[in-house]
Order: structure tokens, then sequence, then C-alpha cells
């Protein structure tokens, strides 16, 4: 039985889990919901009794922790590593001690920590929050770090969970260096048909699972009291529909 991520949607199309020793990137524009989804996987995980090892680029540690424990995860399987730069040594001696750091939140300083866990960390997840700035400070190291990500993930039988916000230009590119050697891709989305009509309304899909059935369709989803709900937009434009003939407004068709 592979890794659940406590996701409906998710574990719905992969009922057996993600296997160990696979690598899963999330990608998205800002705003999608992308580090709700990598925290719901890390607090899956803590909750089953597996270690967390969390590294926060983009977030102050405190915070992640906070988020974690809202979400039921134990702090004592939990381990997260500061990678929130202070913009100087002033302000860095105003965030929370924290027991590991990055030094600089770049390629080389995250491959270089993932070996200090190596030997004592096994069958958890390791969650990257996010990879934008690494893969800025570093673009040239993308492919590096996807292949430390894979031997981490074999070597410890775990699974490691990146983010990326793919509306930065740079980002994207190196990042469609790199995607291949994720075992799964999950995009994250505003539907822009929806969107055009001024309703906004996410989706996801798995664009990638190496060696896994699973339908590549699109799945619309509202996050509602922590968990991921599906949205049938089929019913929703109905309705919808009836209420604006009601007023005598005629609605568009989505394309």
């Amino acid at each position: 039985m592979g890794f659940k991520t406590g996701i409906q949607p998710i574990d719905e199309q992969i009922p057996d889990g993600i296997p160990a020793g696979y690598v899963v990137l999330i990608e998205g524009y800002l705003g999608v919901g992308k580090t709700f989804f990598a925290s719901t996987m890390a607090a899956t995980a803590a909750n089953a009794g597996a270690p967390v090892l969390f590294f926060s680029i983009d977030a102050m540690a405190d915070e992640v922790v906070e988020e974690m424990q809202r979400g039921g995860a134990s702090a004592e399987r939990l381990v997260v590593v500061d990678g929130f730069a202070a913009p100087s040594e002033r302000y860095s001696k105003l965030k929370p001690p924290t027991r590991h750091r990055l030094e600089t939140p770049d390629a080389f300083a995250l491959m270089n920590k993932l070996v200090e866990f190596a030997n004592e960390f096994r069958g958890g997840v390791v969650v990257v929050d996010s990879l934008n700035e690494v893969v800025m400070r570093s673009p040239g190291s993308a492919l590096d770090l996807f292949r430390a990500f894979k031997i981490f993930a074999r070597s410890t039988d775990s699974v490691v969970v990146a983010t990326a916000h793919t509306d930065v230009e740079e980002v994207y590119g190196v990042m469609a260096t790199a995607e291949h050697l994720a075992d799964v891709i999950l995009q994250i989305e505003v539907d822009p048909n929806l969107e055009e009509m001024g309703l906004y309304v996410r989706r996801m899909r798995i664009a990638r699972a190496r060696r896994l059935k699973v339908a590549h369709d699109w799945i619309h989803f509202e996050i509602v009291n922590g968990r991921v709900v599906e949205v049938d937009v089929r019913t929703m434009l109905k309705m919808l529909s009836k209420q604006l003939r009601e007023l005598g407004i005629e609605m568009r068709q989505v394309r």
C-alpha cells in the first residue's frame, strides 16, 4: 500500500496510494491551493505515524508548525527546516529560533540538507514549499535538484513533494527542463473558461503518474472546512442559468 494524500480526488484516482520512492510536483499559479495540498499531504502522513520533513521556504517555520497542528498533525513527527531567508542579519534575529535551517535557500544548500537526513529518515514525506526561490537563485541546478529528490526518495522509501509557482516566467522555463523527472505531476489552476464568466472555480488534474493508471481529466474543486471537495460544474451552471433567466438575463455558454 502506497502513501495516501488525504485529498479525496487524488486518493480516488490512485486508490493504492502514491508509491514510496516517488517525486510529486504540484504546479500552478499563485493562490490556487498548492501549499494547502502539500500541507494536507504532510499532515496526513504525520497522522498516519510517518515522519515528515518540511522545507519552509515561502513561509516562516513557526507558521508551518501552526498550520500542521491545525490539521491534527503531531509535532513529534514533524521536522521543519527554516528556509525563509531574512533580508539582513538584523532581521534574522527577530525570527523565532529553529533547530534546522537553510543558510541560503538555494539548490546546493537544499541538497546538502537532504543528505544530512538521509540516514535517519525512513518511510515518510518530504515537502519543499516552494521551489521558486531555490531555482531562481540557482537556475542551472533544477535537473540536479530533481535527481537528488529521486535518489533521496528511493533510498529512504519516502515520497518527496515539491510545489512551484509557474506564473513566474523564469521559474516556468526552468521547471520545464526538469519536470520530466517527477513521477507524479499535479496541476492546479482557475478554470479559464469560467473565469471569463466572472466565476472563480479551481480545477486540478493529474497530468502525469508514472506506472499508474489514472484519468487525466480536470476535476473542479473547492476547499471547504479544510477539505478538498469536488464541484459539479454542470449542475452549478444550470442552477445559475436558471436564476439568470428568471432575471431576464441569458448566460453565454462555456466553450
